[in-house]
C-alpha cells in the first residue's frame, strides 16, 4: 500500500527535550519515568529512525526494547 501512512498511538506520557551538543554529536533526553518503566540502563543501545507523521512533520521513532526495526515495517 504505497503512500499510506501508519498512525502512531500515544501512551499518555510526553516530555520536552533540549538539544545538547558535545563535540560533533547532538543528544536529546528521555524522561526518567520512561527509562525506569522500560528497564533501561546506562549504556543500553536504542535504535532510532527518522520518519514523518500524517501531517508531514519530521519525527524520530525510537525503539526502547533495543531491537532493530522489523523488515516489514515502514
Amino acid at each position: 500500500m504505497k503512500g499510506k501512512k501508519k498512525r502512531f498511538g500515544f501512551m499518555g506520557i510526553g516530555w520536552k527535550s533540549k538539544l545538547l551538543k558535545k563535540r560533533a554529536t547532538f543528544y536529546i533526553s528521555i524522561n526518567k519515568l520512561v527509562v525506569d518503566g522500560c528497564c533501561l540502563e546506562k549504556g543500553d543501545e536504542l535504535y532510532s529512525y527518522l520518519s514523518e507523521d500524517e501531517q508531514d512533520r519530521k519525527i524520530v521513532l525510537v525503539y526502547l526494547d533495543g531491537k532493530k526495526r522489523g523488515k516489514n515495517e515502514r
